[in-house]
């Protein structure tokens, strides 16, 4: 029955494997065990080659995809690291006490090694043994605790631990670590699984604590209780302590695997092994409950299926004992294809299967792996690759711890991303502001999706961790011709994650223009080109340079269409093209000037047809311009068979000498039309006067302009009792002629001053032998 149980039991775990995601969180783990050389270092190597073996380990666990490492600094109340308290450890030189030569820290070279890397440090610590076998305590040094406190020392066999009983041992050990926490940037501190020694074999005596309960029961009457109570009291200090000294660091505890063996799941799991409540005197399930860890990873060390300590008991057990806190998995990876260990650990996916179970129980956040040397280990049956290849391929972010920190640090901005040919896509953002040590960038999380909306909360969109609080990440795994889409985050040193940056893409830059405009020409009949290229609407990933074609400044000439294009190209090289067009238009009209009728006055009246020159200039800024006369007067015909007049052509009319008795004069006005190419017009006239008597005496003239002062023209009207032409002329306040006219009709209307510059003019008009001079002001726009 129970291997039909087991077979099923596998069955489950391998349709559920198929229904699993990669999760977005996760602890990889691996232990680095340092006592007696187990993983490293070679005692008999130097520092430098020692250096080399711990860079050779820390590249494959980082290939492996682990994150985080358990790193053993003091194994037996030695130190892999330079301690102020207490000797450098044998397993470094050789001989306890002697430093390395040349001199260098282990621990601190191992931290900034697994920084670089991505990789959590936590110092893993023995709290209590002081010597594996005492048999060695000759050769320790001076100021090993066995010597200088002897009376610490709990006895069974040949090991030796502090007696966990005894307050200054508490004091002492609480000192070591806190000494590592200020000196050190560790991110977590670690103990195992030796507290109080287990049972002893036969044959051997039992340690023997009754001095240090004698000496401090503080009322507790069951031995038992008083054992568990001491190591309680380190726990909750220790974890206190941390928290004071540095709260980024964590703190955490790896037992055996069963806390308690019991049919009744609120004591204990379904087991029949060592439970290290009883035995080891460790109440670890007290300890989530209280808060006084962050994390316990029980030492699982079983396969499934196993009599008495079957994984698939023991695992989901923890997963609902979690209180809150994260549950990792140990897991035997220095078990699997040993023959010593049985049939069971021969099977290749028995690792993969366990790592399937914890994945699908929601407090199990990980695993880790014992030891570092099998998964280095080649004949392993692959289970290192089965986590490489199909477990661990995908970056994952440790799990946060909301009871430490749950605030999450701010996003990156400015993110920008430039691909490069069919190769490569740089991204470049900027850090957020650094904030105190919880909260500062610590790590940025790079997402990337084909779909443009970035789902951060899918692990498969999750392309890179980076390993520190760098502003750039390369992408060389993009596929040729596929458009991404990327954002990023940020995650500080409890890998709380702040929101998505922008997001960009490897789509080329796309731009829009305005639509179609119309710009006047000026003066000159000409524009000066302007910039629209602050017009134009850009979506791009990254900066990109936007050009003009014809460039802003340029200068266009005449009336045309011409076709504006704006370039926008990003680093990538990529481009995109709009285009619009301009129109430029004439809204001028010519500018007729110096009118002059010759002879102004057809003397004597006697029926005939007088050839009159009529002269003028005009002015226009585009040209050419075409001109017209027509000519009207103020009596009638003389008859229906002779015209009184005749358009010769732009400058010539004949009129005919004759005036009626009915009136004083007979006055001919001849209107110029000037007309340039765009149709715009403007007008002029003079005229041409028919007396009775020559020499007649002057009219009464009357001149007004309005408006005086004026931004614009003035309007100059003339009202006279004499039909005499008008001859007008303008001078500035420096005496300067400006403009003159003549033959103008002796009472209407014209117009002055539309192109004078701002200032100060002097009108004077003329009729005969009569004059009048007005000042004119003329405003600036």
């Amino acid at each position: 029955m129970k291997n039909l149980l087991t077979v099923y039991l596998a069955c489950m775990l391998c349709i559920e494997a198929l229904a699993q995601h990669a999760p977005k969180r996760e602890f990889r783990g691996a232990w680095i065990a340092t006592y007696t050389n187990i993983d490293w270092p070679n005692r008999s190597q130097t520092p430098a080659q020692q250096r080399a073996a711990l860079l050779t380990i820390l590249d494959h666990h980082k290939a492996t995809g682990i994150t985080a490492l358990f790193i053993q600094v003091r194994s037996q109340c030695d130190a892999m690291y330079a301690s102020r308290i207490e000797p450098w450890s044998a397993d470094l030189t050789g001989t306890q006490g002697k430093a390395p030569d040349p001199l260098w820290d282990p621990m601190q070279f191992a931290i900034e090694e697994c920084h670089k890397r991505g990789i959590e440090f936590h110092a893993w610590l023995n709290p209590y043994r002081s010597a594996g076998n005492s048999n060695n305590i000759p050769n320790f040094a001076a100021n090993h605790v066995t010597k200088t406190h002897p009376e610490w020392q709990l006895s069974q066999g040949t090991l030796r631990i502090l007696d966990p009983g005894i307050p200054a041992v508490r004091d002492y050990v609480t000192r070591v670590i806190t000494d590592i926490v200020h000196r050190y940037d560790v991110d977590g501190i670690h103990f195992d699984d030796y507290f109080y020694p287990s049972p002893p074999a036969a044959g051997t005596a039992p340690f023997n604590d009754d001095s240090s309960y004698n000496a401090d029961p503080r009322g507790i009457t069951v031995r038992a209780d008083w054992r568990r109570d001491n190591v309680n009291l380190l726990i909750e200090r220790v974890y206190d302590s941390i928290k004071t000294i540095k709260p980024w660091v964590k703190f955490g505890v790896s037992p055996s695997g069963i806390y308690r063996n019991s049919t009744n799941p609120d004591i204990g799991s379904a087991t029949s092994g060592l439970e290290h409540y009883t035995s080891l005197y460790a109440d670890t399930r007290k300890w989530l409950q209280m808060g006084w860890i962050d994390y316990l990873c029980p030492q699982v060390y079983w396969y499934i299926g196993q009599p008495g300590a079957n994984y698939g008991v023991v695992v989901p057990w923890w997963n609902n004992n979690a209180y809150g806190r994260h549950i990792y998995i140990g897991m035997a990876g220095y078990k699997v294809n040993d023959p010593a260990q049985g049939v069971n650990w021969a099977n290749p996916s028995m690792i993969p299967n366990e790592v399937r179970m914890n994945r699908s129980l929601p407090n199990v956040y990980g695993e880790a792996v014992y030891n570092t040397s099998s998964l280095r280990s080649t004949t392993k049956l692959g289970f290192r690759d089965s986590l490489r290849l199909f477990f661990y391929n995908k970056p994952a972010l440790l799990p946060n711890m909301p009871w430490r920190d749950n605030i999450a640090p701010d996003k990156p901005v400015n993110v920008t991303a430039v691909k490069y040919g069919n190769d490569s896509v740089v991204l470049n953002w900027t850090k957020p502001i650094a904030g105190d040590e919880l909260n500062k960038a610590w790590q940025f999380v790079i997402y990337r999706s084909t779909n443009p909306v970035v789902d951060t909360s899918l692990a498969e969109n999750m392309l890179y961790i980076t390993t520190n609080d760098t502003t750039a990440f390369t992408d060389t795994t993009i596929v040729p011709d596929s458009t991404y889409y990327y954002v990023v985050t940020t995650t500080d040193r409890f890998h709380n994650e702040s929101g998505a940056s922008n997001n960009v893409s490897t789509l080329p830059p796309a731009i829009a223009c305005p639509g179609d405009t119309m710009l006047v020409l000026n003066s000159t009949c000409s524009i000066t080109l302007p910039d629209f290229t602050s017009q134009v609407t850009v979506q791009a990933s990254s900066p990109v340079i936007i050009t003009q074609a014809p460039a802003a400044g340029s200068i266009i000439n005449g009336q045309k269409d011409t076709l504006i294009t704006i370039i926008a190209t990003d680093a990538s090289g990529n481009a995109d093209t709009c285009s619009f067009h301009v129109r430029t238009v004439d809204h001028e009209a010519p500018l007729i000037t110096s009118i002059t009728a010759t002879p102004a006055t057809l003397w004597p009246p006697n029926h005939s047809m007088r050839d009159v020159t009529i002269d003028y200039t005009f002015t226009d800024n585009c040209g050419p311009v075409s001109a017209s006369l027509t000519v009207t007067s103020n009596e009638p015909a003389a008859n229906n068979f002779e015209p009184d007049y005749i358009v010769v052509d732009a400058h010539h009319v004949k009129l005919r000498a004759e005036k009626s008795h009915l009136t004083k004069d007979r006055i001919y006005t001849i209107a110029i039309a000037a007309t340039d190419s765009a149709g715009n017009t403007s007008a002029g006239s003079t005229i041409v006067t028919i007396s009775n008597l020559p020499g007649e005496d002057d009219g009464i003239l009357t001149v007004k302009a309005f408006p005086n002062p004026s931004p614009g023209q003035f309007i100059i009207m003339t009202l006279s009792t004499s039909p005499k032409a008008l001859s007008i002329a303008v001078t500035d306040n420096s005496g300067t002629l400006i403009e003159t006219r003549s033959g103008l009709p002796a009472t209407g209307l014209f117009f002055l001053g539309d192109r004078y510059v701002p200032g100060i003019y002097y009108l004077q008009v003329k009729q005969g032998n009569s004059k009048q001079t007005f000042t004119l002001i003329k405003l600036g726009h």
